[in-house]
């Protein structure tokens, strides 16, 4: 089941956006997510959060129309965004798309959602917003990325190092070499064809896919 978060983040439309929305079986917001939801046609199943940004009659016409409230105190140890990853686990999620998750003014917020992606091992999670969408690979193991020819690919490590990265179907190869943290060296490498592939052998790579013919140059 693919369960799609809005988090209280602005949300730039896309074609990776667009596509997530619609392949969701669920639909949980984030306190102000909830605003953004409806702004793309979602009404959520579950809205979660202190609804400190989230004004009282808009909470009462959602609840109206069917969505489930999961009140969360003010003073508390996780994020909006993070108790809405949980419900989402609880409710069955397979995957999860998370959305509004990087811009807005809160940038703390922005860094704490990218953090999350290595917080939840057992459930696939992603960030999607515009033209990119973000996730993580963990040591052992590997991914793949369909895209274009001429799309983007950044690949920033998250622990120390990230050792042995391996690619193919990119115009910077790399054959096993080692990542080192607060050393961009893997930032806008290029595919040069529909399917790139990505592997590593340990740490903690967060892979980040960008649609060139989307961007805003």
């Amino acid at each position: 089941m693919h369960a799609v978060i809005f988090a209280g983040g602005t949300v730039q439309p896309g074609e990776a956006v667009a596509a997530a929305i619609a392949s969701a079986n669920l639909v949980i917001a984030a306190d102000s997510g909830a605003a953004t939801a409806l702004q793309y046609g979602c009404t959520p199943t579950i809205i979660v959060g202190d609804f400190d940004s989230l004004d009282a009659p808009r909470l009462q016409a959602l609840k109206t129309r069917g969505s489930r409230i999961v009140q969360a105190a003010v003073e508390k140890n996780e994020t909006d965004t993070e108790l809405a990853v949980q419900a989402a686990k609880e409710e069955g999620a397979s995957t999860i798309t998370l959305l509004g998750a990087l811009g807005g003014e809160r940038f703390d917020h922005t860094m704490a959602n990218i953090l999350l992606l290595a917080g939840f091992e057992a459930v696939p999670l992603r960030i999607v917003d515009g033209p990119a969408m973000c996730w993580l690979l963990r040591g052992q193991g590997h991914t793949s990325i369909e895209g274009q020819p001429g799309d983007l690919l950044s690949l920033l490590p998250l622990t120390t190092e990230a050792t042995g990265v391996r690619t193919v179907g990119l115009y910077y190869p790399l054959h096993g070499e080692t990542l080192h943290f607060g050393k961009p060296r893997g930032v806008s490498n290029v595919l040069e064809q529909e399917q790139a592939k990505v592997s590593l052998d340990s740490g903690l790579l967060l892979i980040i896919h960008t649609n060139s013919r989307e961007l805003k140059i």
